[in-house]
């Protein structure tokens, strides 16, 4: 249970190179919940994924290392998200127009594996948040938040310091 619980818990990354495949996956009863991903180049080929040329052409091309595609997280949403594993190849027509022809460019991806199963609480600032389970369970934070979040509703009133209640 522990080692399931330690899974459920981490924070995963992976990286894969043009052509090469990315995988990930879940331990059962959880799904991929992508936290962000990068495809592009913003380290030279020699730290990560070395160019296939042979080093002599490789230095006739500037390489490109700030070279990013703007669509590589709702690319991986539409992918993974919600699901329990997935695999796919990993080249620059999958995230659209190439932002840099010529560089070799590679995917990472930050996810975590959510339970199917989950509870939630919201508790307002200056309220207390009380947590509480069965006798013989544990309790185990997925994640947290402080503030607001972007784009979801107003869970908790505005409240203007300067104004009267």
């Amino acid at each position: 249970f522990a080692g399931y619980i330690s899974q459920v818990l981490k924070n995963y990354t992976d990286h894969a190179c043009d052509g090469e495949y990315v995988s990930l996956r879940c331990p059962h009863r959880t799904t991929i919940s992508i936290q962000s991903s990068f495809y592009g180049r913003i380290v030279p080929s020699h730290q990560m994924c070395p160019s296939r040329y042979p080093h002599s052409y490789a230095t006739l091309i500037k390489e490109d290392v700030a070279c990013s595609v703007g669509t590589s997280l709702q690319k991986m949403l539409d992918e993974c998200q919600d699901r329990r594993s997935c695999q796919f190849l990993v080249n620059s027509r999958l995230f659209g127009a190439d932002p840099c022809p010529g560089t070799g460019k590679y995917l990472i991806v930050w996810y975590k594996c959510r339970p199917n199963e989950y509870k939630s609480k919201v508790a307002c600032e200056d309220d207390k948040l009380r947590l509480s389970c069965k006798k013989s369970m544990v309790i185990a934070i997925y994640s947290a938040i402080f503030g607001r979040t972007q784009g979801g509703g107003l869970e908790c009133p505005y409240q203007n310091p300067g104004m009267p209640m």
